[in-house]
Formats: C-alpha cells, sequence, structure tokens
C-alpha cells in the first residue's frame, strides 16, 4: 500500500473458521501466505503475510465471533464505539464488541439488518491489510444480497458511501459503493441463478496468476469451485468454498479493482 486509508474504506479481512490449523494450511498453500501466530486473550491469531506484509487474519470463531464462520470484510472506522452504537441504531446486531487488539487498534463486528457479517476497525498502529492487487492478496470486497436497496442504505446511512449503478457479469444489476472517486465495495443482487450463496453476506476477492491452476489446486486441497468462472472486466473469476465450506472468490485480476494510491479528485481530498 502506498496510501492511508479513507474512513469507510475496507481495511482488513479474517477468515473466522472452527478449524484454524486446516485453513491455516489450505490458504497458505493456495496463496502463498505466510502465517505467524499472535495471541488475543486465551485465543491464537493466525496473521497471513506476503513478502513480510500482511494481507488477511485467521481466527477462532468460538474464541473470537461467537462460534460465527466466513470470511469477515472490516472497514475502517475513526470511532469504533460511535460507529458501533451507529449500526446498531440502523439495525444491525453486534456480534463481536469492540476490543482492544495489542499492537494493532480496534475492532468489532456486527450483522447487519439482512444476515451478513461485517467488522469495524479504528487502526492505530497497524492500519489494515499492507498489500492490494497483488497476487495472493485482497483485490475487492463484495456484498451478495437478496436485499440489495435495503442493503445499500443501510451502507450509505452508516459509511457516507456515494453509488454507481452498474451490471455485473451475468447481468445482475450491480452497485458500487463509492468514498468520492475510490471505489471501495460491490453489492451484487442475487437471485435464483445463483444457489449456492446465502444471500447478504461478504466475499473477499483474491487475484490469482492463473485461475485454471487456482482451481485445480483448490479441489486437490478439497476445497469446491461452485460458481464460474465468468469473464468479467477486471479478469476472469470464479466463486470456490473452501475445505471448511467458507465460500471466496478467486480472480486472475486484469486490472486493479481498488486503487493502491489515491485518485487526484477533489471530493477525495476535501
Amino acid at each position: 500500500m502506498t496510501r492511508p486509508f479513507l474512513a469507510g474504506e475496507a481495511v482488513w479481512i479474517e477468515l473466522s473458521t472452527s478449524d484454524p490449523a486446516a485453513a491455516e494450511s489450505f490458504y497458505s498453500q493456495l496463496l502463498g501466505w505466510e502465517v505467524r501466530h499472535e495471541r488475543i486473550g486465551s485465543s491464537t491469531y493466525r496473521m497471513c503475510s506476503l513478502g513480510g506484509r500482511d494481507v488477511a487474519g485467521i481466527s477462532d470463531a468460538g474464541a473470537l465471533h461467537a462460534g460465527h464462520r466466513g470470511w469477515i470484510t472490516y472497514f475502517a472506522v475513526d470511532d469504533i464505539d460511535g460507529s458501533t452504537r451507529r449500526a446498531v441504531s440502523l439495525g444491525a446486531e453486534l456480534l463481536t464488541p469492540p476490543r482492544y487488539l495489542p499492537a494493532a487498534g480496534a475492532g468489532g463486528a456486527v450483522i447487519d439488518p439482512f444476515g451478513a457479517v461485517f467488522g469495524l476497525y479504528q487502526g492505530e498502529s497497524r492500519a489494515g491489510v499492507e498489500m492490494l492487487n497483488a497476487v495472493g492478496a485482497l483485490c475487492w470486497n463484495e456484498l451478495d444480497t437478496g436485499e440489495p436497496e435495503a442493503s445499500v442504505a443501510f451502507y450509505r446511512e452508516l459509511f457516507g458511501f456515494g453509488t454507481d449503478r452498474r451490471d455485473s457479469p451475468s447481468a445482475q444489476p450491480y452497485t458500487v459503493l463509492t468514498l468520492g472517486a475510490v471505489p471501495v465495495a460491490g453489492v451484487l443482487e442475487l437471485d435464483n441463478d445463483w444457489p449456492n450463496l446465502l444471500p447478504s453476506q461478504w466475499i473477499a476477492y483474491f487475484n490469482v496468476a492463473s485461475l485454471d491452476e487456482a482451481l485445480a489446486r483448490v479441489v486437490d486441497l478439497g476445497g469446491t469451485p461452485s460458481v464460474g468462472p465468468v469473464a468479467s472486466p477486471h479478469g476472469r473469476l470464479h466463486l470456490v468454498r473452501d475445505p471448511g465450506g467458507h465460500t471466496l472468490c478467486l480472480i486472475e485480476l486484469e486490472d486493479g479493482l481498488r486503487p493502491d494510491t489515491l485518485l487526484h479528485d477533489p471530493a477525495v481530498s476535501a
């Protein structure tokens, strides 16, 4: 990363799972992550990196997130306590109360009104992911939901997002959430053509050098390809499930979905 994050940007991703050791093995082999273990209370947090730069975390679902399993997208906030109260006032449910994370900042998680879990993070010594768009790293975050209009309204109220309406590669309505000129995340409207996903969940996209090779690797490691391949303006992509049943998206990225440098736009710098 060559810039600071804006409040409202997706800044961290974390897999909350009942089998962190198995997840560590799968993702380190699939995406080339190096993993170090850190202590959070009585549990172990697996910090995942590429070339010494942190790109994701793996946590014990029972110890940290009341048993919730799946990928969690965290958004940057300036005041985690105030943002958490704001989210709850808009209809969210508190999942993980805000807590201070040593050598990092403060984080917590909530469930939006339509069932999608997401996190709030007030970074201090650790701002968030230290790499975007590189092979093995996060390149996009997407909310897949059967309630797109109400979901967009919720996140706009919470984070002040702008919107840009488009069609997805599958011709389904798609909304890009923005901060000034910076694209932050997408919202995909689900229908019966996408049977393998539960409505309202945040999906993390990871860049891979070769989609075909990555899909073969997923199968070899015990995962399951689900939806795809899909041709998109940014590269071919495929939804998969890891051996624990957690959904993610692999994309052979041709150009960046999120900028790793701030766009020179008055609306961003104002």
